[in-house]
């Protein structure tokens, strides 16, 4: 007579209920590195190939219809077929650079074409990658780069920069200002250093003025403003999707965040013993 053997846990009084046992840790993709090297590649193409183009080294066509177009469609079937938590922080990024960038513009083509600071720059940009003079066609593709490319592309280097430093943990005003440095340092101080060092920086772009660096660094302070709003208003819903530990986990709200873990744990373990 065989003797039947339950497998089924055994339950007691004070046994918590099935469903609020902890679940097994999800295994951690294999290529979740990798991937998050790809967007970074990818985000900072946008911007690296205007200052190929303006030091004379690659063309903005080529390196759009050879390289960056490419890769991008590539990174999107991949996305699609084989979605990855990090795709919503990418999106996330992608989204609020954008916004950042609108809300930027907004203030520079108010200096543009209302008060006749200086000159919009973005139409020529646009014929580049088209290779056609028509400024119509450049200003539409040249703002589709702008905003997509540029903007988006800063948003999400900045998004997953943030997540890998843990900026995600440091308080609203603290995450805004890194935001906003970001947006002055590299981004700023690269288009300026464009402009500096190649021989047609000035002629392509626009020329260094008092005048010019005002106004494009407001215009920076303003993106990375928004960015960083952005980034405070999501970081709830993408930090969870990031699951690799901060590169620097240090500072006062870092520690506030650990008392505030150890202080919980200290109670459930109080009431554990309680009961």
């Amino acid at each position: 007579m065989s003797k039947h053997v339950n497998f089924a846990p055994e339950l007691h009084e004070n046994s918590p209920p099935l469903h609020a046992l902890p679940n097994p840790p999800a295994p951690r993709h294999r290529w979740s590195t990798t991937r998050i090297g790809l967007y970074l590649m990818l985000a900072g193409m946008p911007l690296l190939a205007i200052s190929v183009q303006v030091f004379g080294l690659v063309s903005l066509n080529t390196s759009a219809a050879f390289v960056i177009i490419p890769f991008a469609a590539a990174l999107t079937v991949l996305a699609y077929f084989a979605p990855h938590p990090t795709d919503r922080i990418v999106g996330h990024g992608l989204l609020w650079g954008i916004v950042a960038c609108i809300v930027y513009d907004i203030f520079r083509l108010d200096t543009v074409y209302l008060l006749g600071l200086w000159s919009d720059f973005i139409p020529t940009m646009g014929t580049w990658i088209t290779n056609d003079s028509n400024t119509w066609g450049g200003a539409i593709v040249g703002y589709l780069w702008r905003y997509i490319g540029d903007g988006g592309g800063i948003g999400i280097t900045f998004f997953i920069f943030a997540l890998a430093i843990g900026i995600d943990r440091w308080s609203k005003r603290n995450a805004v200002l890194a935001a906003v440095g970001f947006a002055v340092f590299p981004v700023w101080t690269g288009l300026v250093a464009t402009i500096a060092l190649s021989p047609h920086g000035a002629e392509h772009l626009f020329p260094l003025t008092a005048r010019t660096m005002t106004l494009s660094l407001i215009g920076h302070f303003i993106f990375g403003l928004v960015m960083g709003l952005g980034f405070v208003r999501s970081r709830n819903a993408i930090a969870q999707h990031w699951h690799l530990p901060p590169l620097f986990p240090i500072g006062r709200d870092r520690q506030r965040h650990s008392a505030a873990s150890g202080t919980g744990i200290a109670l459930v373990a109080r009431r554990s013993h309680d009961h």
